[in-house]
């Protein structure tokens, strides 16, 4: 049984010498005053004697009122400007870090009492919440508390918490205490309010920021306001990322979520309504997600992050930087490219676009680029693009697979809702290129035995109903054509064989390549020598190469017949072929 406050007062008094001490003396020990041994007990001290001492004392309200805990209470209380009540249940949970799912059972097995017994300090404990000494979060079980790491900084450090200042942030540093704050949120560390409060603070410190300034001259309800800034957020962090119904459940709470969810499903949101952001899934009635609007995105995001057409992408190859590139075609392939490239001339495209839209039809083009490796179906695009001066969003779909359920067809998803913003925002109709799209536009597959196999054919379907809507100009490249499916073949309005050059053109590429090249040499190379344009590039840029290195503007046709036996791979009868008759 531990001594009552009075009877250690009076044992130390005792063995202290002089009247005047023996009033005065706490600690035989230190020899001390209260108020000297007190105030050299740091916070976690304080802490630390209240929670020992505290051990199977009962319910909180009996175990207060127990001399040496009230005494310690009391200064903790003082110095944090709590009460002594507040300032023991704080001891009780510190004592519980760095548990992240602290419970109020895990405090009543402390004191030895019944749970109902520390539920009824819920009041005391708000408090603590709202000085942010603890968080709380909903789980499966319950209500879960957690010491912030903030918190615990303070009272090792020996002084109470500190309130951020936000003031005067740059535009990148707001952006990032904002992500800070979301993710806070996302992961279940603050509640709603929490979150408001903490944008507020951080919107209002700023004002000299157009961001924060035009943000609270839109007049938004708290919920509109929060929704919005969560938005520009997603755009700060990728100007294509969007907002979606998983989202904003994560930000409310789980009725209010649900409820505002519904009204961005119905188009009945006040945010839809009035324009500031709108639907980025285009036609696909499954993909609900939405984006800022141009307008809302020019007005608040423009000083901070790239917004107007004007300037660089770092994923839209720019029409004015592409090089001019000879090409060489068999007759039929140069007929249908030189046709495509006329289409695509401003003026025409705009009058077939119209043409078509009148007569109900679908607006957009989809071309599909088909041949071996090597053939000039990329390059192509390319100079495509330069002559018709559309910029290129470029896409390699072999890199889009996520190894999380989920995520690749939102990639996918993403793709989509970028190209149409950057048409909404480019002069031209940009040019969307899918390169190596093989994999994704093959037979859909009937049995489906892994998610994998779920997983292909939903991105296939994303892709199929997207073409089918497209407003804008696809360009898909393929190696392979005898596995594409049925449904992709009908929607391409174009499609492109590239077969690899005869002698007389690859006598051409190799002559444009290299432009030193003997017509005689080049007719041998091309004869001898079965290349797509791609393989002879490779051969020719050795020559370059080892023109540099040998400080030489010669050809050297022993290198290039070198080069060419490693560039085929294939033999017969076990040996590489040997080339002979060069001059």
């Amino acid at each position: 049984m531990k001594k009552k406050f009075s009877e250690f007062m009076k044992t130390t008094n005792e063995k202290n010498t002089g009247k005047n001490a023996q009033k005065r003396k706490l600690c035989p020990v230190s020899g001390k005053t209260k108020e000297e041994y007190l105030a050299d007990k740091c916070l976690m001290e304080l802490m630390e004697r209240i929670a020992g001492l505290s051990n199977e004392e009962g319910a909180p309200k009996q175990a207060i009122l127990q001399p040496e805990i009230a005494l310690f209470s009391e200064e903790l209380g003082k110095r944090l400007n709590i009460t002594p009540m507040q300032a023991f249940l704080l001891s009780l949970f510190v004592n519980c870090y760095p548990d992240s799912d602290i419970q109020t059972v895990q405090l009543a097995a402390h004191l030895g009492c019944m749970n109902l017994a520390v539920l009824a300090c819920y009041e005391d404990i708000k408090v603590l919440l709202g000085k942010k000494y603890l968080r709380e979060k909903k789980s499966g079980d319950g209500i879960e508390y957690f010491i912030p790491t903030s918190a615990i900084t303070a009272f090792r450090e020996n002084h109470d918490i500190v309130p951020t200042d936000y003031s005067n942030l740059s535009g990148d540093d707001l952006f990032n205490e904002i992500y800070t704050v979301f993710s806070e949120r996302h992961f279940g560390n603050i509640t709603y309010m929490e979150l408001v409060e903490t944008l507020t603070a951080i919107i209002d410190s700023n004002q000299q920021l157009n961001f924060c300034r035009k943000l609270n001259e839109y007049g938004l309800e708290q919920d509109d306001w929060t929704l919005l800034i969560a938005t520009c957020h997603f755009f700060y962090m990728n100007r294509f990322s969007t907002l979606d119904q998983d989202d904003i459940r994560e930000i409310f709470p789980r009725r209010e979520g649900m409820r505002i969810a519904g009204q961005f499903r119905q188009n009945t949101h006040t945010l839809l309504k009035d324009g500031y952001l709108e639907p980025a899934g285009g036609a696909l009635v499954s993909d609900h997600a939405w984006c800022l609007s141009h307008k809302t995105a020019s007005e608040l995001m423009g000083d901070i992050c790239t917004v107007l057409s004007g300037n660089v992408r770092q994923d839209v190859i720019s029409a004015d930087t592409i090089g001019a590139k000879a090409m060489f075609y068999p007759a039929k392939t140069a007929r249908q490219i030189s046709e495509l490239e006329d289409l695509l001339t401003p003026e025409k495209f705009s009058r077939v676009q119209e043409s078509l839209e009148a007569h109900g039809m679908r607006k957009g083009f989809a071309c599909l680029f088909y041949g071996a490796p090597g053939t000039g179906k990329t390059e192509t695009v390319l100079q495509v693009a330069r002559e018709t001066g559309r910029n290129i969003m470029q896409v390699d779909m072999s890199q889009l697979r996520d190894k999380f359920v989920g995520e690749s067809e939102k990639n996918v998803k993403q793709i989509f809702t970028r190209y149409r913003r950057l048409c909404r925002e480019s002069d031209l109709t940009p040019i969307l290129l899918l390169n190596e799209a093989d994999a994704l536009l093959s037979v859909r597959l009937t049995e489906m035995r892994h998610s994998v196999d779920q997983m292909a054919n939903t991105m296939q379907n994303i892709i199929l109903q997207e073409m089918e809507n497209l407003d804008g100009i696809m360009i898909a490249t393929t190696n392979l054509t005898q596995n594409l499916d049925a449904a992709f073949d009908r929607r391409f309005l174009y499609k492109i064989e590239f077969q690899k050059p005869t002698a007389e053109e690859s006598r051409h590429i190799w002559q444009a390549m290299l432009p030193a090249l003997d017509e005689e040499n080049a007719r041998t190379l091309a004869s001898k020598y079965d290349f797509s344009g791609g393989q002879i590039e490779n051969i020719a840029r050795k020559q370059v190469v080892s023109n540099i290195l040998h400080n030489s503007e010669e050809l050297d046709m022993s290198l290039i017949k070198a080069a060419c036996d490693q560039e085929r791979l294939n033999r017969q009868n076990g040996e590489r072929i040997r080339i002979t008759g060069f001059c």
